[in-house]
């Protein structure tokens, strides 16, 4: 049997996977809160499974294209950056909401003054600012991630940009830890989509995202330091995968009865602790499940998108 990664460069098959099945839950949570069915209730927290992935990313961009270079080549690899990402999101972004456009003249029978009107009422969201203080509110709820990821990936970027590892090591947790706090002590739960607090809510699990990372990274180091002081013996407490696995299932299990609470916060912070175990680690699986999780993970993204439309046609047909 063999052993290896099949996905992209980075990415770990394991986390993959789970990106998926969190992915499954946000599409369970809308579905079913359709026919107000308790199941997946608390399925927005995949949500912010998305964002501290997303914040690794926002890392290991750093680290390959900016660490180390001159600020002219970092602002040369900000504006690849940016690129990358429109490409990444976008298309399917814009297909997605113009399809929910195209349901809801369908749906309401909307002439084409209504039409208007209700683009000049969501205009911030087709120019990918409705998670701004400019914001109204956005056209169909899954779609407000997008531009909030964008945004707060891109307000991350330029911090490390500047501050380096100090920004990754002692800005990011502090931005992460306020805004948590904040919205603890403000509603006691994190799942808030509009205007500004979108935003707030991706930079919060981005920077810990990006947090993990460098810890991530620099618990590798000192590990390959370690093994070759020990003739290259790899003594990584690989029992510990398992653990982390358990956790996140116990998380997947908790979103078919959760409710919003001081609890989405305990949550974060067991995705946080699971997704560090796991990058360290990087366990490989077999070759045949390694392909698998690989597609999977690459359809989490479009099937995030078009979710609600293909939902919203399901309940108006059916």
């Amino acid at each position: 049997m063999r052993f290896c990664f099949h996905g992209r460069p980075g990415r770990d098959d394991t986390v993959e996977l789970w990106r998926f099945l969190f992915c499954i839950a946000v599409l369970g949570l809308h579905f079913f809160s359709k026919i107000n069915s308790t199941i997946f209730r608390a399925g927005y927290l995949g949500v912010e499974f998305f964002f501290l992935l997303s914040g690794y990313g926002v890392f290991r961009f750093y680290t390959k294209k900016m660490a180390r270079q001159t600020m002219a080549d970092r602002l040369s690899a900000l504006g690849t950056y940016i690129g990358r990402r429109i490409i990444r999101l976008y298309p399917l972004y814009f297909i997605s909401l113009l399809l929910m456009l195209l349901l809801r003249i369908v749906q309401q029978n909307l002439s084409f003054g209504q039409i208007v009107s209700y683009l000049k009422l969501e205009w911030a969201e087709l120019l990918w600012l409705q998670c701004g203080p400019l914001g109204n509110e956005v056209l169909i709820s899954a779609h407000w991630y997008v531009p909030a990821m964008f945004w707060g990936s891109l307000f991350l970027l330029v911090i490390l940009m500047v501050t380096g590892r100090f920004g990754g090591f002692f800005l990011c947790p502090v931005i992460s830890m306020g805004i948590y706090g904040y919205y603890l002590r403000l509603i006691h739960k994190i799942d808030v989509i509009y205007s500004y607090h979108a935003v707030l809510r991706a930079i919060a699990g981005i920077s810990l995202g990006i947090f993990i990372g460098f810890v991530v990274d620099f618990l590798q180091k000192k590990w390959e330091e370690s093994t070759e002081k020990n003739k290259g013996i790899d003594r990584k407490p690989y029992f510990l995968y398992w653990i982390a696995n358990l956790l996140l299932l116990t998380v997947l299990v908790y979103m078919n009865f959760g409710r919003r609470s001081f609890m989405d916060f305990v949550v974060i912070g067991v995705f946080a602790v699971a997704i560090s175990v796991l990058l360290f680690l990087r366990r490989p699986v077999p070759d045949r499940a390694s392909r698998v999780f690989a597609v999977l993970s690459s359809v989490s993204y479009p099937i995030y998108l078009f979710q609600m439309p293909v939902i919203e046609l399901f309940f108006w047909l059916f």
